[in-house]
């Protein structure tokens, strides 16, 4: 069916035109200098004849590219050399990505031997690679039985984007901890051995640091494996002390009386003499 014999379809029949609208944009996010790719959520019942894509942004609609006979058209000289398209140019493929590229994007999808017109839309935000975080403690307060610290979550980096989550792994499990910068842990002898992961994070992106406490508690953790270590074995060398004391005891014992039994045979057997 040709563009004329559609136009003159819709001017006699309108009710024969069938627009399937998406409801709400579908939200995509992409990293500069990575790929993205915009398409539809759901599988086409026809054949695609064409595809139409546009772009918008701060309020100005352009014509961003056409696929009709397995051939792309790009029209928007900001896209040149960084589109791609598959499945009958219902998947666009941006390549490169700029931070310009944040826009707008919808697709008017002509479906063949039907007067049906499938129209999807886009929201592409585009983020900058996420710096390594770092993390620093502050305020160490350290008890025989408490060791208490803050630590602070930091990016170089102004981005207005980026969100902060920590974790913790205590006996080799990772368990989630609490969001934001800072924290403020205190913790007891039996958790000394835990490890502090902070997350720094957009849509896009994501890096994590992690620490361990003993570059916080290295002292109150020593002193914990000393007390430790004494507690256990103070008792056995208490034990095997009185033991070997006693075993030398009976021996000398032993011996003594023997000696007396050995000096009283021998006066025995002078006396028969």
């Amino acid at each position: 069916m040709s563009v004329s014999e559609k136009l003159l379809l819709c001017l006699l029949s309108p009710a024969l035109l069938i627009v399937t609208a998406q409801v709400s944009p579908i939200q995509v996010s992409g990293l500069i200098t990575q790929s993205v790719s915009l398409a539809p959520t759901e599988h086409l019942a026809h054949p695609v004849e064409e595809t139409l894509w546009f772009y918008k942004i701060n309020g100005t609609r352009y014509r961003l590219a056409d696929f009709r006979n397995q051939h792309l058209i790009i029209r928007h000289s900001q896209f040149f050399q960084r589109l791609e398209v598959d499945n009958s140019g219902t998947r666009l493929w941006i390549r490169e990505l700029r931070s310009e590229d944040t826009g707008s994007y919808t697709a008017a999808i002509v479906l063949q031997d039907t007067t049906q017109t499938v129209k999807l839309a886009f929201t592409l935000t585009v983020y900058e690679p996420v710096p390594y975080p770092d993390i620093k403690m502050e305020k160490v307060w350290i008890t025989p039985d408490w060791c208490n610290f803050t630590l602070h979550c930091s990016a170089p980096t102004k981005s207005s984007a980026l969100s902060y989550s920590w974790m913790y792994r205590h006996k080799e499990r990772y368990q989630p901890y609490t969001n934001g910068t800072t924290i403020h842990v205190s913790l007891q002898p039996e958790s000394w051995d835990e490890e502090y992961l902070c997350f720094i994070h957009n849509p896009a992106d994501q890096k994590n640091v992690s620490i361990s406490l003993q570059k916080f508690c290295p002292d109150t953790i020593k002193d914990k494996s000393c007390r430790m270590k004494l507690y256990i074995y103070l008792p056995i060398l208490t034990a095997l002390s009185l033991s070997l004391a006693a075993l030398i005891i009976v021996t000398r014992t032993k011996r003594q009386n023997i000696n007396n039994t050995g000096y009283l045979y021998s006066c025995n057997q002078m006396e028969k003499h």
